[in-house]
C-alpha cells in the first residue's frame, strides 16, 4: 500500500495502485536541483530511463517513467509545502 511505501522511504506515483515508487531522498534531491537549475522533468526522466535500461530494466512506453515520476514529484512537493505550512503554524503558535 502507499502508506507502507512511505514508511519504507519511498513515495508512490499514485495514492491508489501505484506502479512506481520513488525514494524520498531522490525526490528531495530533484526538488533541490529544480530550485537551483531550470526544472526539466523530461531530461531527468530520460537520463534515469537510459541509466536503468543500461542495467537491464525496460519500460513499456517511451514516457512511462516520466509520467509516473512527474506525478510522484508533484505530489511530494505539494505534501512538503503543506508540512512546511503546518510546521510554520506550530512554531508561530509556540512563540
Amino acid at each position: 500500500s502507499p502508506q507502507q511505501l512511505v514508511q519504507m522511504g519511498y513515495f508512490p506515483c499514485s495514492p491508489v495502485y501505484p506502479t512506481l515508487a520513488v525514494s524520498l531522498d531522490m525526490l528531495e534531491l530533484v526538488s533541490t536541483l529544480f530550485i537551483l537549475a531550470a526544472p526539466n522533468e523530461r531530461a531527468w526522466a530520460t537520463t534515469i530511463t537510459k541509466y536503468l535500461k543500461n542495467r537491464g530494466h525496460e519500460f513499456a512506453t517511451r514516457d512511462a517513467l516520466r509520467h509516473r515520476f512527474s506525478s510522484a514529484l508533484s505530489q511530494y512537493q505539494v505534501l512538503m509545502q503543506l508540512v512546511d505550512g503546518e510546521m510554520g503554524k506550530i512554531i508561530d503558535d509556540a512563540r
